[in-house]
């Protein structure tokens, strides 16, 4: 016998495997690692004018950003002026800008100081109108999508041009605000300036940096991992992907069914409704006035209703609450939107505990069915982490809608937010939990029969056997 060793045939099973190569502890060639982290690329000298470049774009998307959501708070206040133009009244140009730039402020918690009725008893306003922040948000997650694109890092998954565009777009977005600040104060209302380079340079960063990752930003991070991070990080990819799908999927059926309550509410309570508009408005334009206010606070109302549903309920007012397990108002301010609070706990209150439950039942079937085929345990994890991303996102939404509406009492108006965000974490996470374990069971017992059902040889009518 020959001592020559016999290659291996070209279609033979392990001619065709790919070998792992270890280089200082990590495998080369692993073919999920190109699949689920992108390879990194060398990290080339730095370019200075490239930095430059995307500097320049991201602060140029800080301009637009500002130019837009000004805009934004610009509209309804001209609609306001068009109908007292209509009344005969008259609104000096520079007020409407000012005010334009109060409310833009106010929509991203920049608080409003208002002139009380003695010398330095100014009230703090710190409510912020929903309705006008989340155009805002959409034009910050546009300007962030620019500064991805920023020396097209956002898709050759450079960070370094991406990161530039986003600090230049944060700070030009900030020093706008200060200097908005500052011009739009007037001997009634004023800006708290330091506050507005603050609130807006974050909201800056959180939206716009939200826009750049939609895009594709900083794709590269993961395979620029320690070999050791990345694999003990590679089980929890998949499932983590579901868990945010879930949880944003759970987050949306939260604020429908908030908004349905709400106007179900408002049907209702139409009288009273009506009795506050009677009140407050004296002619068209003050009802054209009211009814932009109303709009403006109508997410801030869906809100509370998703507080309300959770159980947790919200408050008008300090020591006050409204809850489907009780109901402890005093004097509310005559706000149309107010004029639906209900009066006393009723079924129709309890029923709305079932919106958490739908929220929870639609984050266990995404977590199902995104999940991995047959592991039925890693859905469960995925459809039960759905309920913390969930009550992360409520505890944001409520931490908008909460503020002082007033002096007095009511600085404190808004859902409970800690509270809130227990009360629809914990019931989120249940329900999917138990929705993922039964639909993944299922499944699988489905897959499995079909699979049974293509091995079982079945025999054809007729046919001779030999």
């Amino acid at each position: 016998m020959s001592d020559t060793p016999v290659p291996a045939l070209p279609n033979h099973p392990a001619a065709a495997e790919p070998v792992p190569v270890h280089d200082g502890g990590a495998e080369v060639g692993h073919p999920r690692d190109a699949e689920e982290y992108p390879a990194a690329s060398v990290p080339a000298a730095p370019d200075p004018a490239a930095d430059l470049r995307a500097a320049l774009d991201g602060a140029a998307a800080g301009f637009v950003a500002v130019g837009l959501g000004l805009g934004a708070a610009l509209a309804p206040v001209l609609v306001a002026v068009l109908a007292e133009a209509f009344g005969g009244g008259f609104t000096d140009p520079g007020d409407i800008l000012r005010t334009a730039g109060q409310i833009w402020l106010a929509a991203q918690r920049v608080g409003l100081d208002v002139a009380g009725e003695q010398p330095g008893a100014a009230v703090r306003l710190g409510i912020v109108p929903l309705g006008v922040t989340v155009p805002l948000v959409l034009v910050l997650a546009r300007a962030g999508r620019r500064c991805a694109a920023a020396g097209e890092g956002g898709r050759t998954g450079g960070a370094r041009p991406v990161t530039f565009a986003l600090s230049a777009f944060a700070i030009v977005y900030a020093g706008l605000a200060y200097g908005i600040a500052v011009v739009a104060a007037t001997p009634a209302i004023e800006p708290v300036r330091e506050r507005a380079p603050i609130a807006a340079g974050a909201a800056a960063l959180v939206f716009g940096g939200y826009g750049a990752l939609r895009m594709g930003a900083y794709r590269d991070l993961p395979g620029r991992m320690p070999p050791g991070v990345r694999d003990r990080l590679r089980p929890f990819a998949v499932p983590g992907a579901v868990a945010l799908r879930a949880g944003a999927a759970a987050a949306c059926v939260l604020a429908a069914g908030g908004a349905v309550i709400v106007c179900a509410s408002l049907v209702v309570h139409a009288d009273a409704v009506g009795a506050y508009v009677d009140r407050v408005a004296a002619g068209a334009p003050d009802t054209v006035a009211l009814a932009l206010l109303c709009a403006a606070l109508m997410p801030n109302a869906v809100m509370c209703a998703v507080a309300y549903a959770s159980g947790a309920g919200f408050a008008i007012g300090v020591g006050t609450t409204v809850a489907p397990t009780g109901v402890d108002l005093g004097a509310v301010p005559a706000l149309p939107l107010l004029g639906a609070l209900p009066e006393t706990t009723s079924v129709a209150g309890w029923c709305t505990l079932a919106v958490p439950v739908a929220a929870g039942v639609v984050a266990g079937l995404i977590a199902a069915r995104g999940g991995q085929a047959g592991r039925v345990w890693t859905a469960v994890g995925a459809a039960a982490a759905s309920g913390a991303v969930t009550g992360v996102l409520v505890a944001g939404a409520a931490w908008l809608a909460t503020g002082a509406a007033g002096a007095q009492r009511l600085t404190r108006t808004g859902p409970h937010i800690g509270t809130t965000a227990g009360s629809v974490t914990a019931a989120v996470a249940v329900v999917a939990a138990l929705t993922a374990l039964i639909a993944a069971w299922y499944r699988r017992r489905t897959v499995r029969a079909a699979a049974h059902l293509e091995t079982v040889a079945v025999p054809v009518p007729g046919q001779a056997t030999r």
